[in-house]
């Protein structure tokens, strides 16, 4: 009789569990609350024969006002994480992608996370930086290079994102996250603008002295010589 019971108190509970698992919502999957995606800083015109896998002077400035510019007005008071476009080690090959986001990662003391594979790989990887519970809930800021940024993004969930020109290096897309949401909310800022605006002005008034070094650099060597 005991047995009886016990037996048919378990097959309660058990379709007791069923029932539950089938009314209550899905939990929310782990995913950022926001990446912002920008193509690498600025490069020159290749040189016939020349291998300058570097940002230009004025790439490098790009990438100091950026350090500058992200916390100030795009993610002001949020704990970052950085991914970068991977590069060659040997040659520097795609090297841009990290070097833009070098000052940021020196103001914020936030590392860099590389992505050796991302020639062959970046829809794959935006789908594994989605996943990635160490994300949950934060701000990624993402370098890449420009002709596989769509690809990135449609990992990320956006699969609509247009294709990039060579010469431009002066937008910033916002892909925002809400819970039990499959794709993001998607928004364009311009650095350019962004300059203009309080936000970054209130911070350029201070005066990075690095930026202000690497300001009178660039003037010097666009002068050229005398």
């Amino acid at each position: 009789m005991d047995g009886a019971v016990t037996s048919a108190a378990m097959r309660l509970a058990l379709h007791a569990g069923l029932a539950a698992a089938i009314l209550l919502p899905p939990a929310a999957e782990a995913v950022p609350e926001l990446v912002v995606l920008v193509r690498h800083g600025h490069k020159d015109v290749p040189v016939e024969g020349g291998d300058n896998f570097n940002l230009s002077e004025t790439g490098l400035l790009q990438a100091l006002r950026l350090s500058h510019l992200l916390p100030a007005c795009v993610v002001p008071r949020q704990r970052l994480h950085l991914a970068s476009y991977g590069f060659d080690h040997g040659t520097g090959k795609n090297a841009r992608s990290y070097q833009t986001l070098v000052p940021l990662a020196v103001a914020t003391g936030v590392n860099i996370r590389l992505y050796s594979e991302a020639d062959h790989r970046s829809e794959q990887i935006g789908r594994q930086l989605l996943a990635d519970p160490e994300l949950s809930g934060g701000v990624l800021v993402v370098a890449w290079e420009h002709r596989r940024l769509p690809l990135l993004a449609r990992g990320l969930g956006w699969t609509q994102m247009p294709r990039i020109d060579d010469d431009d290096f002066d937008r910033i897309w916002l892909l925002r996250y809400r819970p039990s949401v499959p794709t993001p909310e998607v928004s364009l800022l311009s650095q350019a603008g962004l300059l203009q605006q309080d936000c970054y002005r209130t911070v350029a008034a201070g005066g990075h002295p690095l930026q202000r070094l690497a300001e009178q650099l660039v003037e010097f060597l666009r002068q050229g010589p005398r």
